[in-house]
């Protein structure tokens, strides 16, 4: 999938003309190369921001960064919650014997 066919059909989806929703393209092209669960996430905001953007109140770019920012956040997060560390990585290497 192309960064900017997407871009265009969530624009025509919501109504809003693409000009508009072209400072989202590198949000989106950096989420179609990422994980699944974080492209997912991040197309979200994209998707939300849109929506806003119809309702003739966009978001603004630090309420998009910060939801970029917690999709992928989240996202990562995940992937984490199942690792176990081993001590000297819970202690960032600080105190070791080497």
């Amino acid at each position: 999938m192309e960064a900017e066919n997407l871009l265009q059909s969530l624009c025509e989806r919501h109504g809003v003309d693409r000009a508009r929703g072209e400072r989202l393209l590198p949000l989106i092209r950096w989420a179609l190369k990422g994980p699944l669960g974080s492209r997912a996430r991040i197309l979200e905001v994209v998707d939300r921001s849109l929506a806003k953007d119809a309702e003739g109140e966009p978001l603004r770019e630090d309420e998009l960064r910060a939801a970029a920012e917690r999709a992928i956040l989240l996202a990562v997060a995940r992937v984490l919650h199942t690792w176990a560390p081993d001590q000297r990585a819970l202690d960032f290497g600080i105190g070791g014997t080497d």
